[in-house]
């Protein structure tokens, strides 16, 4: 399995975890070819999200597409496969007003990856912080910058808060527990708990 299957169990687990009134994330995927080859730029799989936030007790609509970008530099992992990077649209609105709308790209991150791993990253992830799913004062993403191969040494994840102005926040996020496998929930569990 490669990291665009973990984009799609992570878009999977998305929709299994939300809870109670809140309206589920939905996710659309994009498969692109299935076997990582030497003899092309390979590519992640594309897809979208949406769902609905609560911030300040106003209800919100996010949607966000990830897809790879030819036009972005191509990426040389480690075990020299070729890779597109990746772009990420995000919107946030409260009915037909737009409150926060950005691109992301891997470059957006720059300050946060050390630049050895820089290099050999894609923007290899995106989607709402669940680990965040109770606070309610800000709209909270994470965005993953690493090796595009799951065996890759390299994971960078990076929290993103937008505040309803606009305004961003984004800062390494440190102590993740990577494995997102169905059985094991640590998607959907916070590290710090986890610890104590």
């Amino acid at each position: 399995m490669q990291r665009r299957n973990i984009m799609l169990l992570v878009a999977t687990m998305c929709l299994a975890s939300c809870g109670g009134n809140q309206k589920a994330d939905v996710a659309e995927v994009e498969d692109s070819e299935s076997a990582v080859s030497m003899d092309r730029v390979n590519t992640m799989s594309d897809f979208n999200l949406d769902g609905q936030i609560e911030v300040d007790g106003r209800n919100y609509t996010y949607e966000f597409a990830f897809r790879s970008d030819e036009s972005l530099p191509v990426v040389t992992n480690a075990e020299g496969f070729r890779y597109y990077d990746n772009r990420v649209k995000l919107i946030i609105s409260q009915g037909q007003h737009v409150v926060y709308e950005h691109t992301f790209t891997k470059e957006s991150f720059r300050d946060l990856v050390p630049a050895k791993d820089y290099q050999r990253s894609v923007l290899a992830g995106f989607n709402r912080n669940y680990m965040k799913e109770g606070q309610h004062d800000r709209f909270y993403f994470v965005a993953v910058v690493g090796d595009p191969d799951e065996n890759g040494d390299i994971s960078h994840t990076i929290g993103i808060a937008v505040d309803t102005h606009g305004g961003v926040n984004t800062e390494l996020i440190k102590n993740v527990d990577t494995d997102t496998s169905p059985t094991s929930g640590a998607a959907n569990s916070d590290p710090d708990e986890d610890a104590a």
